[in-house]
This record gives C-alpha cells, structure tokens and sequence, in this order.
C-alpha cells in the first residue's frame, strides 16, 4: 500500500470511528435527557391527578359519606378524568388496599407487585412498560388522603423513541454525505500534498539509473521544501563525487596505459638486443653497440622505478615539516643535478632571498630536482637555469629556463603523469613524463600551489607558491 493511500485510510478510519462516537454519545445523552424530563414531567402530572382525585372524592363525600369505599362511585370519577387524559396518551389506573382493580385503562399489561408496595404515603414509585407497542412511563403512589386506595398513572413516551429513530437517521444521512465530502476533499488534498514526493521518487530512480544531473523542483516552504532542497545538496555532492570518481578512474586507466607503454617500449628493445647477442653472428663493434642499447635501455627502466617510487612516496600525506636553511637546500640541489647539467655544460644560478621556507627535506629536493631536469630537457647546451627563493605575499620558489617552451594546451596538461611535449627529446634525455606530476604531488601535500608560465623559442618559469605557510 502506498504511503498517501495509507494516510487516506487512516484518516477516514479515524474521523469514521470519532465522528459515529460523537453521534452515539449525542444521541445517547439527547435520548437520556429527554427520558429523564418525561419522567419528571410525568411525576408532576401524576401529582396533579392524584390531587384532583382526591377533592373528588372529598367533594362527593358532602353527599356520600362512604364513596371512598364505593369502587363503583370510585371509577365513575377517574373514568371522568381518564376520559379526558386518554387522548393525550396518558392512562389510569385505581386500586384498593386488596389489589382489586377500582379502575384500569391499562388491561394490555400485568402491573408489577413492586410497583405497588410503599413504605410512605409520600413514595412515588416508577417505572417502564411498554403498552399497546408504545413504551409508557408508569408511576403509582397512595392518595394521602385515602391510604387504602393506590394510583397509577402512565404517559406515552415513545415520541422520544422515534425521536431517537428520527436523529439516528438524520445523522447516517449526514455521516453519508459528510465522508463522501471528507474522502473527496482529503484525496485531493493528499495527492496535492504528495506531489513532490512522488517527483522526489522518480528522480531518486532517475539518479539510481545514472541521471547525476537531475535535481527535484518543490515550490514549497515547508519541511518537504527543506527535504527537497537536502536531497538537491546530496544529488549535487554525489554528482561531484561520481564525477571526481569518473575523472580519477579516467586518470588511473591512462596512467596503466601510459606505464604498460613506457614498460613495453624498452622490454622491446632488451628482448631484441637480448635474443641479437645470442642467436646472431655479430663483430666485436657490433656486441658494443648492441650492449650499450641494452645499459641505454635498463637505465631507462630504472629511472622509470625511481620516478614511480618518487611519485608514491610523495603521496604519503603524513609529512613532517619543518624550518629549512634555504641556502643549504640549494646547495644540496646543485650537488644532486650536476650529474645531469654537467656534460651538456648546462649552468644553475640560485639566488636566495628567502633565509627558511617551511616543509619536507627530501620531498622539496626532489621536487626542485624534477624542476631542474625538465628544464634542462627543454634547453640548449650550455644554456643557463635559474633557480629563485623569494618571497612576495607567500613564500616562492621559481625555476626558470631559457629552452624551447610549450603552448599553453601543453601548459595545461604537463602535470598529467606520462604526458610529454616533446616525446623525441624526452626519450633522448631519459624523461618519462612523471616528473611534473611529482612536483604537483609534492606541492598539494605543502599546500602549495604550481603555476606555469611558458612562451614557444623564449622559455619556461615555474612558480611554487606557498599559499599556507
């Protein structure tokens, strides 16, 4: 069952079961009321007849002394009064001190025993009965002036019987009609109210099915407003996280492809050279070129490992910081790439205007190395690189070339493991294209930012920015 279907059954159970409950207990209480009223306006009535009776009787006695006992006389005079009361719906009786029967207009029904017994001559005893198919309230008590004689009287209450009979039905009619209102009006208002749920449902299942981009539209303040808006928030982190995923799972199966390429090409190279030195007949000349191909080619595959296990240790976020000697730091630098700068006569100026920058020793040399190595890969022999600590709003280290430069679409793209701009010249200097992604992984982990700035034939600069020191 649905939601809205079970909040429309409830809602009509309930107001069913209160609305009958409210019209029982009118009704009840109506009926009860009026009982009671026509109880006691029959007491008063009774006591107005049995008054009558007895002047009666006492008036009658001026003439005959013994009326009271006269049962004959006795009934001529409430046969009078019952003549005149019948049509009223009120009926008489009168009994002697034996129980015989003076005068009875009530021969449909047995009068009870308890009725009839007293314990004062001021008791009024009642009681109901039903006669001739109508219910009757019937009260009986002994005339004081007249101990031996006892009367009854009975009055027609069955008015409020149908009176009853009348409301009851009167209140089905309009229990009817009210429902028929309540379900109409409750089912429209529920589907009004339930509108945005079930939108909220069909993009829920439209973002399951992979529409990241769907978003719930309610119009509304109130708290499925609020929800709706919460659930616009969680779609919108979760199509940022999909995409990141998606970006990064992007990134992960090019660098595979990029690492099986870089592996691939020298195991070629080793597997040929290898199979050459084995199997063919070659000079001595020959055996030395074929050998040098293959210490070329290790040293490749070497630098690969080196590159990786540098990017995988600079990922390690849990590095320690410290204030370092900046002039000692580019010392350390010159020492670690005259290796590579020295047989092309290459040059490394440093200039230190900043005494400490803050971070992680061997993280910052190996960034500052890979800075170097790119740069002398982009430059011409005996070209100059310079290498700067400075500081502006934020501590700065700049390395800059005088070599070939990029396009800014290179620019963009050079912090990409594996990506070259000049595969050709790269190769000949035994780049494998990681040592920028290494530098963007050291200056996250810095909090640091890298900015690049490159001109075709004029040069390339690279400013690392130390936004959080």
């Amino acid at each position: 069952m649905k939601l809205w279907h079970k909040i429309f059954v409830s809602i009509f159970v309930i107001f069913t079961i209160t609305f009958n409950v409210g019209v029982f207990y009118i009704t009840s209480y109506s009926y009860n009321f009026n009982r009671e009223r026509e109880r006691e306006n029959a007491i008063r009535e009774q006591q107005m007849i049995q008054s009558s009776i007895e002047n009666r009787i006492i008036s009658a006695e001026a003439l005959f002394p013994n009326i009271a006992n006269a049962n004959l006389m006795l009934a001529t005079i409430v046969s009078s009064l019952s003549d005149f009361y019948e049509p009223q719906g009120v009926l008489l009786a009168l009994f002697n001190e034996n129980g015989d029967i003076i005068h009875n207009d009530m021969l449909s029904i047995t009068i009870d025993n308890q009725l009839l017994i007293f314990e004062s001559t001021s008791q009024k005893n009642t009681m109901e009965e039903t006669i001739n198919n109508k219910r009757h309230i019937v009260v009986a008590s002994i005339l004081p002036e007249y101990p031996h004689l006892t009367f009854v009287y009975a009055r027609d209450i069955s008015q409020i019987d149908d009176f009853r009979s009348d409301i009851s039905r009167v209140f089905a009619f309009v229990n009817v009609i009210v429902l028929i209102f309540l379900g109409i009006s409750v089912y429209l208002l529920l589907r009004h109210i339930i509108k945005p749920i079930i939108n909220m449902k069909t993009t829920v299942a439209e973002i399951a099915d992979g529409a990241y981009n769907k978003r719930v539209v309610v119009n509304s303040r109130d708290e499925l407003g609020a929800l709706a808006n919460s659930f616009n928030r969680m779609a919108d982190s979760v199509e940022e996280n999909m995409k990141q995923l998606t970006k990064a799972s992007e990134e992960k199966q090019q660098f595979i492809d990029d690492l099986t390429h870089e592996i691939k090409t020298p195991l070629t190279s080793i597997l040929g050279y290898s199979e050459y030195l084995q199997f063919a007949k070659y000079t001595e000349n020959e055996r030395i070129i074929a050998t040098g191909y293959l210490y070329e080619t290790a040293m490749r595959l070497n630098t690969l490992s080196d590159k990786l296990l540098d990017l995988t240790y600079s990922r390690d976020e849990n590095i320690e910081k410290k204030a370092l000697d900046t002039r000692i730091l580019f010392e350390d630098l010159t020492a670690m790439v005259l290796p590579v700068l020295a047989p092309r006569n290459i040059k490394l100026d440093t200039s230190v205007d900043l005494p400490e920058i803050t971070g992680d020793e061997t993280l910052l040399l190996a960034m500052l190395r890979n800075l170097v190595e790119n740069a002398a890969r982009a430059s011409a022999d005996g070209s100059l690189i310079t290498v700067r600590a400075y500081k502006e709003k934020y501590p700065i280290l700049e390395v800059s070339d005088k070599g070939c430069g990029m396009e800014q679409k290179d620019v963009e793209r050079i912090m990409a493991p594996f990506y070259r701009v000049d595969k050709s010249r790269s190769r000949k200097f035994g780049g494998v294209g990681l040592g920028l992604s290494i530098v963007s992984q050291i200056a996250s982990l810095h909090g640091a930012k890298v900015n690049v700035v490159s001109v075709p034939n004029v040069g390339t600069t690279v400013k690392i920015s130390f936004t959080s020191s």
